[in-house]
């Protein structure tokens, strides 16, 4: 078996199991839970985004699999040949990829500043030792509202992404 081709898919594979499970446990438990416990919520956010670099981790991680993935496209595909690409499994990994491209420029774009600057709010306000002034309140809403938005968004591509590349070989 060729190591080059088991490497990339084992950088794809994880990286995207990290991605895509970090994403879902964010969107579905994380932010709203943060939301609901308030201040301690704040400092918590605060911990993940300043001390344990949440976004940069899972931003590293979407980066290596979005390469490994068009690298392994690149290959499956013998370099992009549009008679492969209309086949089943070529739509259905094309549509996959894109989809994973998609809410990976969405993540870096738009989901990890704004975690980071709900990040650096919630220690404000954390440091504060107080509710949070209007302004940040405001700012803060504005933020859970993107992210919100955005991370409907994000989940839905990224579950079409997983489910096209685990049924693609099968088309």
């Amino acid at each position: 078996m060729d190591a080059y081709i088991v490497t990339l898919r084992i950088l794809h594979i994880l990286g995207g199991v990290f991605w895509v499970g970090s994403a879902l446990l964010f969107f579905f438990f994380i932010e709203p839970t943060v939301k609901a416990t308030g201040p301690s919520g704040g400092e918590v956010m605060g911990h993940l985004v300043g001390k344990r670099k949440m976004p940069i981790v899972i931003t590293i991680s979407a980066t290596i699999t979005i390469l490994a993935g068009v690298l392994l496209y690149w290959e499956r595909s013998n370099g992009f040949d549009l008679d492969w690409v209309g086949t089943g499994a070529g739509l259905a990994f094309t549509i996959g990829g894109v989809a994973a491209i998609v809410a990976w420029a969405l993540g870096l774009i738009v989901v990890a500043p704004s975690v980071k600057r709900m990040g650096v709010l919630g220690g404000a306000v954390q440091g504060a030792g107080g509710p949070p002034s209007e302004s940040q309140a405001a700012e803060l809403h504005r933020l859970d509202a993107r992210l919100k938005r955005v991370g409907v968004l994000d989940t839905v591509l990224l579950i079409l992404a997983v489910l096209t590349m685990a049924v693609a070989r099968y088309l």
